[in-house]
C-alpha cells in the first residue's frame, strides 16, 4: 500500500486517482512539509474518498518548538480533529536531540481518535534507537515515518530493521523511495505500507507513470 505526500486539493485527487491508499497532506514540500491551510485541510477531507493524514509542524526552522509553537501545534491538532481528519503526522525533539516527550504527552491528549504518525523529526534524534525505546512508552503512536537516519530509507535499510525488531509500532519507511528500489525495501523490512514523496513526480508534479511502475514492484 502506497502513502503519498500532497500539498492541494488537486493533487489530492490526482493521487486518488492514480492509486494511492492514505495521503500525507502537508505544505511547502521543499522544506520538508509544514501544517497546511485550513481550507486545504478542510477541502481535501470533504473530497478524499481514501484515509487523509495531515503534517502538524508550525515550521521548518527545526522540529525543537518553543511555547508560542507549542500554542499552534495544539490548535492545529484540534483544527484536524474537528474536522475529520484520520490521523495527524507530528514530531518533536528536545534542545539535546532526544524525544520531547512532554509535547508529545500535550499532543496525544489533543488528538482524540485520529491515528498519530510520528514523522521523520526522528532521524535527527541524538540516538534513534533510544528514541524508538521512548516511542514504545507511548502507545499512541500508530506509525514512525523514517528513513533510518539516513538521505534515503534504502541508505538506511540495516537500520530501519534493527529499528522494527525494537518497535512496538508499525516503522514507516520513506525519504527516496522509487520503483527502483521498493521491492528490495519491502522485501528486507516485510512492510506493507511505503511513503513516497518524489519518487511518484516528474518535475514537481504527480506522475501516474511512476505510481504505475512502484504498484509493479510491490505486488511483484
Amino acid at each position: 500500500m502506497i502513502e503519498v505526500i500532497v500539498t492541494t486539493l488537486t493533487e489530492a485527487k490526482t493521487a486518488e486517482r492514480f492509486g494511492a491508499n492514505r495521503l500525507e497532506l502537508i505544505a511547502d514540500l521543499p522544506a520538508g512539509g509544514t501544517t497546511p491551510s485550513f481550507g486545504t485541510i478542510r477541502n481535501v477531507l470533504e473530497q478524499a474518498t481514501i484515509p487523509v493524514h495531515v503534517m502538524i509542524r508550525p515550521h521548518a526552522n527545526s522540529f525543537v518548538y518553543n511555547e508560542e509553537d507549542v500554542e499552534t501545534i495544539l490548535a492545529d491538532v484540534g483544527l484536524c480533529r474537528e474536522l475529520g481528519a484520520e490521523g495527524i503526522v507530528f514530531g518533536a525533539l528536545t534542545n539535546d536531540g532526544r524525544i520531547d516527550e512532554a509535547l508529545l504527552g500535550e499532543v496525544i491528549k489533543h488528538k482524540g481518535e485520529m491515528a498519530l504518525t510520528f514523522h521523520r523529526a526522528i532521524d535527527d534524534a541524538v540516538d534513534l534507537m533510544d528514541a524508538i525505546t521512548i516511542l514504545n512508552d507511548f502507545p499512541e503512536v500508530d506509525n514512525v515515518l523514517t528513513s533510518g537516519g539516513k538521505a534515503t530509507a534504502l541508505d538506511g535499510i540495516e537500520r530501519l530493521s534493527a529499528m522494527q525488531e525494537v518497535a512496538e509500532m508499525n516503522v514507516l519507511p520513506g525519504a527516496g523511495i522509487t520503483a527502483d528500489n521498493v521491492a528490495q525495501l519491502i522485501e528486507r523490512l516485510g512492510v506493507d505500507f511505503v511513503h513516497v514523496g518524489s519518487g511518484v513526480r516528474t518535475d514537481g508534479q504527480l506522475d501516474e507513470q511512476k505510481f504505475n511502475a512502484i504498484k509493479r514492484q510491490m505486488t511483484r
